[in-house]
């Protein structure tokens, strides 16, 4: 009895060790150009509506105003928090229209702590979000229109993802196209946890590819669902991965 005993607690630990390692996320990336819809019309509603239609446990945002003239004042990043349920953090590139514009994300539980990193960008300042969480680290970005900046921007984020040792999930609109130079670059030292042959841009009418969703080659992702949603919100259509490690 005492060895049965033993045997069966022996099997509840390893169940427990087993449960503990397996990571559940659903991750989204969503460049939502401040709100303007493809009508034109400024709509921060929409957004939250297709991000609470998803559920994500985490969302990296593109293309975000904080309290600017031409999305009316508004602090975007805190206004997408309120009607999501979300902890917001952002992340500001620039000064624009009289306010701060960047990117920033949204995630179910507060990260432990988070940096900005300046990325290049020949047309204006870009930035890279690191946001550490107990067992893993999110990136988010917006990478430059122009071809060398990327090349550089991904220089800049591998140097700093050799900083952690816990496993790295990349969201992002990278502006570049599957086959290009950029993209085999990043291929080359991260996993590509999306489909890139489902278009992204613009939303009406997709014909590029320009988000992706990346992860570190340290760990075995298992991608369980990825999906790119048809909203008309942006002029990106979001998309979103189901992912174990």
């Amino acid at each position: 009895m005492r060895r049965l005993a033993i045997i069966l607690v022996g099997l509840i630990l390893c169940l427990g060790i087993s449960q503990a390692k397996n990571k559940h996320l659903r991750v989204m990336s969503y460049n939502i150009r401040i709100g303007i819809g493809m009508d034109g019309e400024t709509d921060l509603g929409r957004i939250a509506d297709a991000i609470n239609r998803i559920t994500p446990d985490y969302v990296g945002l593109q293309e975000v105003d904080s309290v600017c003239e031409r999305s009316f004042w508004v602090n975007q990043y805190a206004e997408l928090a309120k009607h999501t349920g979300m902890y917001p953090i952002f992340a500001p590139a620039t000064s624009r229209s009289k306010g701060l514009y960047g990117i920033a994300a949204l995630s179910k539980v507060p990260p432990l702590s988070y940096r900005v990193i300046s990325l290049p960008g020949k047309e204006e300042p870009r930035v890279l979000l690191c946001l550490e969480y107990k067992d893993y680290i999110l990136f988010n970005t917006h990478f430059s229109l122009d071809k060398e900046s990327r090349i550089e921007s991904i220089k800049v984020i591998n140097q700093i993802a050799t900083e952690y040792d816990k496993p790295i999930i990349i969201t992002g609109d990278f502006n570049m196209t599957p086959g290009s130079n950029e993209f085999e670059a990043m291929k080359s030292k991260w996993q590509l946890l999306s489909d890139p042959s489902i278009k992204t841009y613009p939303a009406d009418r997709p014909r590029l590819r320009l988000d992706y969703i990346y992860g570190d080659m340290k760990k075995n992702f298992k991608v369980t669902k990825d999906v790119v949603v048809d909203v008309m919100s942006s002029d990106h259509l979001p998309l979103y991965i189901d992912v174990e490690f």
